[in-house]
């Protein structure tokens, strides 16, 4: 493998490798922290809720205890004095303290009696007559202040349905009970007198009271659990002991539903003689309709004696999905950000560890110039590398090394020449001493003593004529 490769793929994997050991690490304890925030809001958000939604219901409860305790009263008060004096002949002639009684002076003969005992705030009572046609209308009636309420006016059908529905006996008669009813968004406990005591009975006296109670539990379940799917519903206990459903949210199925819940849950409470409160939670398993699997779920019920009424809460245990989006979201966008800077920081060590392979590939290179130069003869081969670190550590002992093969190789050089020269003498003294023990040598060298003796003489005697020459001049 070339050395770029190994340098490059040595630069990347280290961080490579920390980064995904410290993602890994990251991952795992932002998994394990938002599970841990998940189970520890979700613990508190539900015992706060549940602890908030039981006192709201309790305060609730007992405020409705002593409201129908006054609707009671009153209306036995009312009732007491009505039967006495006002009669409903066959015909459907009213008769007020034996002499006939018009609808047209009906308010101003009745409501006198209607607004004797009213003292509770929004508290208001009439008296209804039902016609030949089975219709049910106002005869008379007043509000707390005494204002008389518009005669003739007849109730929406589905509060009529519920009144029946929850104050009729199967042979047509209606028994005293109270009810809570709904009309125009208005919830209002009510108090259903009747008049007469045949079958069918077609004048009876009501008495209601405004009353929030109903939309402080809508409101307090809605608000306690806002991020959790909820299905509410109030029932009520007909004279004939059957349950029926008043109001139901989101759905009309809600009412099956929860019925259906409670029977499988242990029952479906009923108040008892003792006009004790109930206040119950339970832990079920629904089927949802986002999932064929059994979700965790809780069921509250209230049961209001006085009204006759059970108030029924289911929550969906839904582990705080929406209000941990954010957390969900961040730590998306924090994993992101590590992927994306553990991807620039990988980009940048490949440059890097490139740029570093590039360096040590040209000082590499320049190092194996120098070595073919010193190979070709060139023995001063000096580098320079500014650096003190390994490869500069490499370069300043190549340069050493190139000088000291360029001293061994000039003191060879000089021990060559010296060694030429006395190889040379040597050679030569032989080649005298063969020529000077050669017999030819000595002869030679006697016949050139004797040119020098006779050139001396000849010297000699040539000197001695040019003196004689110069003494005869």
């Amino acid at each position: 493998m070339r050395l770029s490769v190994r340098l490059v793929a040595l630069g990347v994997t280290g961080p490579i490798l920390g980064l995904g050991i410290f993602l890994a690490l990251s991952a795992t304890t932002v998994v394990d922290l938002s599970r841990k925030a998940k189970v520890e809001l979700t613990s508190l958000f539900d015992q706060d809720n549940r602890t908030n939604l039981m006192l709201t219901t309790s305060m609730i409860q007992r405020y409705t205890r002593t409201l129908a305790d006054q609707l009671e009263g009153d209306s036995e008060r009312i009732a007491g004095i009505l039967r006495r004096d006002l009669q409903l002949d066959p015909g459907g002639q009213l008769i007020w303290k034996g002499q006939p009684l018009s609808a047209k002076d009906a308010p101003a003969v009745l409501n006198p009696v209607l607004a004797m005992p009213l003292t509770t705030p929004t508290e208001r009572a009439g008296i209804y007559l039902r016609d030949k046609a089975g219709r049910w209308k106002r005869l008379t009636g007043v509000d707390v202040s005494g204002a008389p309420l518009e005669p003739g006016w007849s109730p929406p059908a589905q509060s009529v349905r519920d009144i029946e529905a929850m104050s009729r006996l199967s042979d047509g008669r209606f028994v005293a009970r109270n009810s809570i009813l709904l009309g125009d968004g208005i919830w209002r406990i009510s108090r259903l007198t009747p008049l007469e005591t045949g079958k069918a009975q077609r004048l009876v006296l009501v008495v209601s009271v405004k009353t929030d109670a109903t939309n402080q539990i809508l409101e307090s379940s809605a608000s306690l659990f806002p991020y959790k799917n909820h299905q509410v519903a109030f029932f009520e206990y007909t004279p004939g002991g059957e349950f029926y459903c008043s109001y139901s949210q989101p759905s009309k199925g809600t009412c099956s539903l929860l019925r259906q819940v409670m029977r499988n849950s242990g029952g479906i409470p009923k108040p008892d003689g003792s006009r004790h409160e109930i206040l119950l939670e339970r832990a079920v398993n629904v089927t949802s309709n986002r999932s064929s699997q059994p979700d965790p779920q809780r069921l509250f019920i209230a049961t209001f004696p006085s009204w006759n009424w059970l108030a029924v809460i289911l929550v969906e245990e839904s582990l705080l999905d929406n209000n941990l989006i954010p957390l969900r979201q961040a730590t998306t966008q924090m994993l992101a950000l590590l992927v994306g800077a553990s991807l620039l920081l990988v980009a940048g060590c490949a440059m890097a560890a490139w740029q570093i392979s590039s360096g040590i590939k040209r000082e590499l290179r320049k190092l194996a110039e120098a070595a073919d130069g010193i190979a070709a003869g060139r023995t001063r081969m000096e580098l320079a590398y500014p650096a003190d670190d390994a490869l500069g550590r490499l370069v300043q002992a190549f340069n050493r090394m190139a000088g000291a093969v360029a001293d061994r190789e000039n003191s060879l050089r000089a021990q060559i020449r010296t060694l030429e020269i006395n190889i040379n003498q040597q050679a030569l003294k032989g080649q005298v001493c063969s020529i000077t023990q050669d017999p030819s040598f000595s002869e030679l060298s006697s016949r050139a003593q004797e040119m020098r003796a006779r050139r001396r003489q000849r010297e000699e005697a040539r000197i001695i004529q040019a003196s004689k020459d110069g003494s005869a001049s």
